[in-house]
């Protein structure tokens, strides 16, 4: 998958591409839905998405929690999901500042987009003024093609990123995995800890949880993890490690690979959560730490 940073970027493709919009947190079934659609003979399966919610600079006070704050993982879920050329625009007072007209002109004007794909209720261009009626319209004036989606459903219930972290928040893991078609990652690169987990016998791959993150509540978690195309079931706790003593406390995944030995540090992995265990808590001593971990792991087994 080739990725671009810039509108100007696509005036060196040598094909055309037919670009799905949105920010497409989560990369759900509803919008793996508008990415198919984005399926003109002859041209690229594109993704127009932003490096930053919109919100984040709109009004901060406002901005949600991201299923996938991780860029990496983000772009990974995009590929699964067929895309072939992923353009990632920084969200800029510039850009927001553009009337509808002008920023579908933009990409027209670089002679390589031929259609637009959208899910119904995507809105764009200053003051959210475009939509879907709007994206048709000027389509059919300069001859391109445009597919307006519908929404996805689940159950009778519409998917969506929104529902999706209320989903998680809940801890309602299962839930929140069928919206999204995939399961729930927690991703990022692994870093030097301070080897206490190794010192009780369960070394752990440990990684900083980008922000803001939509999570599942606190605990401990079975995960599987691939590395290297190898899978491995895993035991992860995620929290702020209550029972260590640390100046700093932040959100960690903290992941127990069963059956594995390597050195992973520096490697970006994504951990995905497939049942919940038990909540975070804090124990008396490091021995009762100890303990329940191998309870964990046993019950994973």
């Amino acid at each position: 998958m080739k990725i671009l940073r810039s509108i100007a970027a696509l005036r060196e493709l040598d094909r055309p591409v037919h670009l799905a919009m949105g920010f497409f947190d989560g990369v759900h079934r509803g919008h793996r839905q508008v990415i198919a659609s984005a399926d003109t003979a002859g041209a690229l399966r594109g993704v127009l998405t932003f490096g930053q919610h919109p919100l984040s600079l709109l009004a901060p006070e406002k901005q949600p929690s991201l299923l996938t704050p991780d860029a990496a993982q983000k772009a990974a879920l995009l590929g699964d999901a067929g895309t072939e050329l992923l353009l990632v625009l920084p969200f800029t007072r510039e850009l927001a500042a553009l009337s509808p007209c002008a920023f579908l002109e933009a990409l027209r004007e670089t002679g390589h987009v031929v259609g637009f794909s959208v899910g119904r209720n995507w809105r764009f261009g200053a003051h959210g003024a475009g939509d879907a009626a709007f994206l048709m319209a000027y389509a059919a004036e300069h001859g391109l093609r445009a597919v307006v989606n519908n929404l996805a459903e689940c159950r009778g219930e519409r998917i969506c990123s929104s529902r999706i972290r209320e989903l998680l928040a809940a801890g309602e893991l299962a839930a929140a995995t069928e919206m999204l078609g995939h399961p729930f990652g927690v991703a990022g690169v692994v870093e030097q800890g301070q080897h206490l987990a190794r010192a009780l016998g369960f070394p752990t791959a440990n990684i900083r949880v980008a922000q803001p993150a939509a999570l599942p509540p606190f605990g401990v978690y079975e995960a599987e993890v691939c590395v290297d195309s190898a899978r491995y079931r895993a035991v992860a706790n995620l929290g702020i490690r209550p029972t260590i003593d640390e100046a700093e406390k932040v959100v960690r995944l903290e992941t127990h690979l069963l059956d594995f030995s390597g050195d992973l540090y520096g490697r970006h992995l994504t951990f995905e959560l497939t049942r919940f265990l038990r909540p975070e808590r804090r124990f008396a001593s490091v021995e009762a730490l100890r303990a329940q971990i191998a309870a964990d792991v046993a019950s994973v087994r």
